[in-house]
């Protein structure tokens, strides 16, 4: 029921076929509840802090105060709320079945869900990703990006673990808005997949902006102490006084619950579902598309898939 599964049953409908989705949580995936769309909600946010504090040389006088961060929430969660209304009122509007539940394989033909089976002749499996947690001592004081969007109150002092761009977009965002950010980092660089010229300005623009980075830092466990938490390196070192630390370092395909093997399907060892480039697994009739895939992780890409 994210993006790339609605762009397939929608356009199924719409050839005749009947269709079922089936979803364990709302429709829209994570780029509607906790990715992209509420992303963007709070970086035009941090955009509007930003041009305030701009404003002055330009002789307009105004002044920031601090963040209402419940009334930024509060707006977000509504609009968010709207957009789920509008794909289940879609989704009825097409004809297509929305079974709400997690499936599991029984055979190539054949799901279960909450006990009941239901059989196609095509399945898709667009089951997304999920954020990734390390497996360290106290990795549980840590929040993930769903975390972040679960926040009720705004984090005074924030560590960001992960320099890629979903690591980078809250460290920007939450900065903007009044925390005091630290993004820690494996790398020496952030966004180290994208060209070197792009991290060397973000960083000059990061330190500009007031966030610190620390680079090359290989965190090893976090730890509760009279300061709040904090992070420890694999080489001894440690930073402390966090009162909320965000794990950023990346995602991976949420296959593992399907029983996927009843059926035959490929897996990986990493959870990836290998495909060829119209989608189809090693099994007639069973597709997957989006992140599950080891494509490029994003919205637009599992939607062209899909359709």
């Amino acid at each position: 029921g994210g993006s790339g599964g609605l762009a397939v049953a929608e356009k199924a409908a719409q050839f005749g076929k009947k269709v079922a989705i089936i979803e364990s949580w709302k429709l829209g995936g994570t780029c509607v509840n906790n990715g992209c769309v509420p992303k963007k909600v709070m970086w035009y946010a941090a955009n509007l802090a930003h041009a305030v504090d701009d404003a002055e040389d330009f002789g307009i006088a105004v002044q920031r105060g601090e963040t209402d961060w419940n009334k930024l929430v509060s707006g977000r969660e509504n609009y968010i709320s709207n957009i789920n209304n509008f794909w289940d009122g879609y989704v009825d509007d097409l004809k297509i079945t929305h079974i709400q539940g997690f499936a599991r394989f029984v055979d190539s033909k054949t799901v279960e869900v909450d006990g009941q089976r239901y059989s196609g002749e095509f399945i898709v499996i667009a089951t997304g990703g999920k954020p990734i947690v390390p497996p360290v001592p106290g990795a549980e004081l840590g929040i993930t990006s769903d975390g972040f969007f679960q926040l009720q109150e705004q984090p005074g002092k924030v560590a960001i673990v992960g320099g890629g761009y979903i690591g980078v977009e809250l460290a920007g965002v939450l900065q903007a808005l009044g925390s005091q950010v630290t993004v820690v980092a494996l790398e020496e660089r952030v966004l180290e997949v994208f060209d070197p010229m792009l991290s060397e300005v973000l960083m000059a623009e990061m330190h500009k902006q007031g966030i610190e980075l620390r680079m090359g830092f290989q965190v090893a466990g976090l730890a509760r102490t009279e300061q709040g938490i904090a992070l420890d390196a694999a080489n001894g070192e440690r930073i402390d006084g966090f009162d909320t630390v965000i794990w950023a370092v990346g995602r991976a395909p949420n296959t593992r619950d399907l029983n996927a093997q009843a059926a035959g399907i490929e897996m990986r060892t990493n959870g990836v579902i290998p495909t060829d480039e119209y989608q189809n697994t090693n099994v007639p009739g069973i597709y997957a598309i989006g992140d599950i895939t080891g494509r490029t992780p994003l919205t637009p890409v599992a939607i062209a898939a899909g359709r």
